[in-house]
């Protein structure tokens, strides 16, 4: 199948990007994939979530800015690495777009095109907006995966982020294809049942079935650090997130 790469992404915060990046990949990592997590989210969410946030740790801020290092960590979870993120993401942007001796866009493609195909799979946890962070992100990679939360708001700003994703399939990346979208933080409600027939009809075969059920379980997993999969793999999240993984990898293969 060769690397996946995965940005996932949704410019609305809240959503359980991290959440979905982390369990995923441990979920890819549980089902015998070799899974690389990059953090570019200046919250770093995903790298405190396993365990392996340390302020003095080169991480994705280096690696954008194009220093020499070391940046891949192992964590506890089997072939489950990171690039981690740093609050210093924050200046990244500036800094980039400031820096002339070298492409912007492509940075992080060319960090990851070094690695050889070394893993399977690699997930990049993006900010919640759209900037050189997030671009850099897109050009990286082969596949977009959006979670959405449902409420009021749940497709504001959609439209402005499939245009962002196309904008970059002409400009940088001709491959990049929208793997789809999927729910978290689902409940059995009216107007979940209305938003999900509005975005099955939006996006028809890229609207992935296997919605992620609320839980309290997830929160739980947070404060301990460990994907909910590990933490409770008997709550529902657990086995929402195994099966949504087995219908990622299985529209991959048909894809492919």
């Amino acid at each position: 199948m060769g690397t996946r790469v995965i940005s996932f992404l949704n410019i609305k915060g809240g959503v359980g990007k991290t959440i979905s990046t982390t369990n995923i990949g441990a979920a890819l990592d549980k089902m015998g994939y070799s899974v690389l997590i990059i953090d570019i989210d200046p919250q770093s969410n995903a790298t405190k979530y396993l365990s392996s946030y340390k302020e003095n740790d080169l991480s994705s801020y280096e690696l954008l800015k194009g220093e020499t290092g070391i940046y891949i960590k192992s964590t506890k979870y089997n072939a489950l690495q990171i690039v981690p993120g740093n609050i210093k993401l924050i200046m990244a942007e500036n800094e980039i777009m400031l820096d002339t001796r070298k492409a912007r866009e492509t940075r992080l493609k060319k960090w990851i095109d070094s690695l050889d195909h070394e893993f399977d799979f690699i997930l990049i946890d993006c900010p919640p907006s759209l900037n050189i962070l997030t671009t850099n992100a897109l050009v990286a990679s082969t596949e977009v995966l959006v979670p959405i939360k449902i409420d009021k708001f749940a497709l504001d700003g959609f439209e402005y982020l499939m245009s962002a994703i196309e904008e970059t399939r002409e400009e940088f990346n001709p491959h990049l294809n929208l793997l789809g979208a999927f729910i978290t933080m689902d409940k059995s409600t009216t107007i979940n049942r209305d938003i999900k027939a509005e975005l099955d009809q939006i996006l028809g075969d890229k609207f992935l079935k296997q919605t992620i059920r609320e839980n309290v379980a997830v929160t739980k997993s947070t404060f301990h650090e460990t994907p909910v999969i590990y933490h409770d793999p008997k709550s529902n999240s657990a086995k929402d997130y195994i099966k949504l993984t087995e219908e990622i990898v299985n529209v991959l293969t048909r894809v492919i």
